[in-house]
């Protein structure tokens, strides 16, 4: 396995994305209606054999020796459940400098969901230029100016007043992007969690002030989808099923074992791991069709873990009978569980 072997299974993997992107799009609840596709922007990252430090490095441990690592950069169309981009790079390729990779994907009409790491204000210009609208979290001490007077606003002293926001602001002290800033309360005990978690976290340069602290006390959002399009409470519950994306890669490294890679060389290395997102990309489509054809929803991690343990040559008899279709969604099904908040028993989020 040369480099040529590794582009052909990566451009094998690129072509398959684009045959599956056409599948029907799942408009569910009426809360995505407005969009074409709801792109959320991930990562997940693999560790490796210490030989391949040179071509993936990762970070150092305390004796300042390096060791190796995978970051996988990912998007996935929420609607109809398949991979619309992978990118493959060393651990030390940040979320940040992955940011302008969305580009390159979205396009007017998307919507894009993605978490703080990918928090670049020139990149949101970028997006709402392109027709292109995103939800994310703010990020902690990013300035926000009053549109009309440009003075800052301090946010703190309008959430304790008003106990909520909503309102369109300008983002970032030079850049100045028009956005939507959303901010709701949160129950007491989440906000207790959140400020202990703060508060224990071995980053000394992360370390919280008494009004960060006080700020965990609510969900704020920073999106460029109008308020005729979503209420408040919409906002957060959309940005809710971003966690979508934590279960995939979850059964990526469960069922797929694609923590467990080769000794080889780097072209080896990196063409098993292109083999193990076509075949991901594959098993993603035919999960897709069972969960839209059936009534009730199933467990994505347990159809994973099903069809892994079944041959690919076999796999097509096994579920054409009525009789194996119901074992299907016998096995596959959904745990009922107590509802926790936002969308938390919604499909999406299996």
């Amino acid at each position: 396995m040369g480099r040529e072997c590794t582009e052909f299974v990566r451009g094998v993997v690129a072509a398959l994305i684009l045959k599956l992107s056409s599948a029907q799009k799942l408009r569910d609840a009426g809360v995505f209606d407005a969009f074409r596709r709801v792109l959320i922007q991930d990562s997940t990252q693999i560790r490796l054999p210490q030989h391949l430090a040179d071509y993936f490095p990762g970070a150092a441990n305390q004796n300042r020796k390096v060791g190796a690592a995978l970051k996988i950069q990912v998007v996935y169309n929420l609607l109809d459940e398949t991979f619309t981009h992978f990118g493959l790079s060393g651990f030390r390729r940040t979320d940040q400098a992955a940011s302008p990779d969305i580009l390159s994907v979205a396009s007017p009409g998307d919507l894009v969901l993605r978490d703080l790491g990918y928090f670049v204000i020139p990149v949101f210009q970028k997006l709402i230029d392109r027709g292109v609208h995103f939800l994310t979290r703010l990020r902690q001490n990013v300035a926000i100016l009053d549109p009309q007077s440009l003075k800052r606003i301090d946010l703190l002293k309008e959430l304790r007043n008003r106990g909520f926001f909503d309102q369109s602001i300008l983002l970032g002290a030079e850049r100045k992007v028009q956005v939507r800033l959303v901010a709701l309360p949160v129950p007491e005990q989440i906000a207790n969690e959140r400020r202990r978690k703060a508060k224990s976290n071995r980053d000394k340069r992360l370390n919280p002030s008494k009004e960060d602290l006080e700020l965990l006390g609510w969900n704020i959002y920073v999106t460029s989808v109008e308020s005729s399009i979503w209420s408040p409470e919409t906002v957060q519950n959309a940005y809710g099923v971003r966690w979508r994306i934590e279960i995939v890669f979850k059964s990526w490294k469960s069922h797929f074992n694609l923590t467990m890679t080769a000794t080889g060389s780097a072209s080896q290395v990196e063409t098993l791991i292109w083999a193990k997102l076509f075949a991901i990309c594959l098993f993603q489509k035919l999960f897709a069709f069972f969960e839209h054809s059936t009534p009730r929803p199933i467990s994505l991690l347990k159809s994973a873990q099903f069809f892994c343990l079944l041959l690919l040559s076999s796999l097509k008899d096994y579920i054409t009978t009525a009789q194996n279709s119901r074992l299907i969604y016998t096995h596959l099904g959904l745990e009922k569980r107590k509802k926790k908040g936002h969308l938390s028993g919604h499909r999406l989020l299996s």
